[in-house]
């Protein structure tokens, strides 16, 4: 397969799909319904797929699929790589984004009809679809908040110019308070996020190991769909009339934002996977008041520190 799909792909003469999400679920995978069922050296395959980006392009889908319903929750799916171009592979309709128009999207709707795959085509063992895809989406997401830092740094490049060129009231934008705290949140805000991802980036590198650095990729998924709408946000306001026209892609960025709070998992997930991995490094007190209580504090130092300062006032 690595010949066939893989080598084609990094030399950019073909693209692939993602198939994952359902019409019923995404963000839980154990809902998915999608079945592989084994029929000699093949699996056939039913079900259907909602949102596989690009699939209208695709040569191959990396599919997401139930092999064996009666595991546990995180070991029934396995995945494969079936051609796009295989009998029973059909696309119901390719949906777009906000106001593209019926028809001209790039995100499938997939249904599989007794598409039949060889066992060879399985991507990783049995029953691990659910590792193999926390491996894909990991890299995904700091690919997305690479991306995202590139939008919004031609915004914020856009911002600039507009308020040292636009004049209103006797004076530039750039003179106006109100339009400087825009500029300085949104460099400040850029600057940080910007940080973080190659923090996250440099870890990956570190530890080759998704699982390790899990909160900090979380972490930038989280943040970056709010970083990109307020700056995007602020540079439309900036930009007044100009700014919501179709003549600037920044209504269409800004849109862009919202589905960065979407795509390869929500917001919310992500939020609670960064609390969860923060509080495994804590530990809770059965005392009625924490040790950081001012009068538990002065007990300990008393308790530490008592006969050196009783030492201390007798010699004044």
């Amino acid at each position: 397969m690595k010949k066939k799909y893989l080598q084609p792909l990094l030399d950019g003469e073909i693209s692939s799909s993602y198939s994952m999400t359902e019409p019923q679920g995404g963000s839980d995978p154990t809902q998915f319904q999608c079945r592989a069922e084994e029929d000699g050296d093949q699996f056939v395959i039913n079900g259907e797929k909602w949102f596989s980006s690009s699939a209208r392009y695709a040569s191959f889908l990396i599919t997401m699929t139930v092999t064996d319903p009666d595991a546990a929750p995180h070991q029934r799916m396995t995945m494969f790589v079936i051609p796009t171009d295989t009998p029973g592979v059909n696309i119901v309709r390719n949906v777009g984004v906000g106001s593209e128009a019926p028809g001209e999207g790039t995100h499938a709707y997939i249904r599989y009809e007794n598409a039949r795959v060889s066992k060879s085509n399985m991507l990783g063992p049995r029953g691990q679809a659910f590792a193999v895809s926390q491996t894909r989406l990991g890299g995904g997401r700091i690919h997305h908040a690479m991306r995202t830092i590139g939008q919004i740094k031609m915004a914020f490049d856009m911002m600039c110019e507009r308020a040292l060129s636009r004049q209103t009231k006797g004076e530039l934008l750039a003179d106006k308070q109100m339009v400087q705290e825009k500029i300085a949140d949104s460099w400040i805000e850029m600057e940080q996020f910007r940080l973080l991802v190659l923090r996250t980036a440099w870890r990956i590198d570190q530890y080759n190991d998704y699982l390790k650095v899990r909160k900090d990729i979380a972490a930038i998924k989280a943040l970056m769909p709010k970083v990109y709408h307020d700056i995007i946000s602020r540079c439309i306001q900036v930009h007044g009339s100009l700014g919501v026209s179709n003549e600037l892609p920044l209504s269409g960025m800004l849109l862009g934002s919202y589905v960065m709070g979407i795509a390869d998992g929500p917001t919310e997930v992500h939020k609670v996977t960064v609390a969860r991995q923060v509080l495994r490094d804590y530990e809770g007190t059965d005392q009625l008041f924490p040790d950081y209580t001012l009068p538990n504090r002065k007990a300990e130092a008393i308790a530490e520190f008592g006969e050196q300062i009783e030492r201390e006032i007798e010699n004044w």
